[in-house]
């Protein structure tokens, strides 16, 4: 017999303090950083409305860029490995929660929902430095899916984001248009699981087109392979 085990509740730990003062430090690494950070399709975010922002994951600046370009609360599912120490006790000021399929991951989401919070995940995971995008995670389409189906119409936006680090560096985001979900609502309760894995690699497809024209590379450099591609990642997204 399966053992049945209820999932941890998370606590939602932001504040305006904390956040205010980790946004001056986000301000000031960045600009420290970049000589120049470009933000298109800002009109895409809803202005009050929840959303979940999905966004490839190349760099560790991805979460401070989608921070400054969002300008909206907003939760943050991130690897459990980013929230020791220091980390651990800052980041959840601005919304970061744990990964981790032991909680209450989809509760803790529609909890923000309903608070007009935003949601971001970056769903590969963890960052890749190869250039390349990886294979996505389904949490992102299962949560929005969920939403959907508890009655809460979240939108699901698409993102990239590129690097150009010859000096002076170059720091690029773009949120394309929501992906309309009305054909995967109709079909989740009856297909759960396959659903939410057409989703996920609908929106694929989408963060993978808009890294594309972001960058001015090809599609087909991006395509997720047993052997990656690296086509443009020297030029693009190696970490100095």
């Amino acid at each position: 017999m399966q053992e049945f085990r209820i999932k941890k509740k998370i606590v939602d730990k932001k504040n305006w303090l904390g956040a205010l003062f980790m946004w001056i430090i986000n301000e000031i690494v960045l600009l420290y950083k970049f000589r120049k950070i470009e933000v298109y399709g800002r009109e895409n975010v809803p202005a009050t409305e929840p959303f979940i922002l999905v966004s490839n994951h190349s760099s560790r600046f991805d979460g401070l860029m989608v921070l400054r370009a969002l300008r909206r609360r907003a939760n943050y599912m991130v690897s459990p490995a980013e929230l020791k120490g220091y980390q651990g006790v800052t980041l959840p000021w601005l919304g970061a929660f744990p990964a981790d399929p032991r909680h209450d991951l989809i509760g803790f989401a529609e909890e923000g929902f309903r608070k007009g919070d935003g949601l971001v995940v970056f769903p590969e995971g963890t960052v890749y430095y190869d250039g390349v995008l990886h294979k996505f995670k389904p949490g992102a389409a299962r949560i929005a899916l969920a939403a959907h189906h508890d009655g809460i119409p979240v939108k699901v936006i698409p993102a990239s984001i590129v690097y150009e680090w010859d000096a002076p560096a170059v720091a690029k985001i773009v949120f394309g248009p929501p992906v309309d979900l009305s054909s995967y609502n109709e079909r989740y309760e009856a297909e759960p699981q396959s659903v939410a894995r057409n989703l996920t690699e609908c929106l694929h497809r989408e963060v993978s087109a808009l890294r594309a024209e972001l960058s001015g590379m090809p599609n087909d450099c991006l395509d997720t392979q047993e052997k990656p591609s690296r086509c443009w990642a020297q030029q693009i997204d190696r970490v100095a």
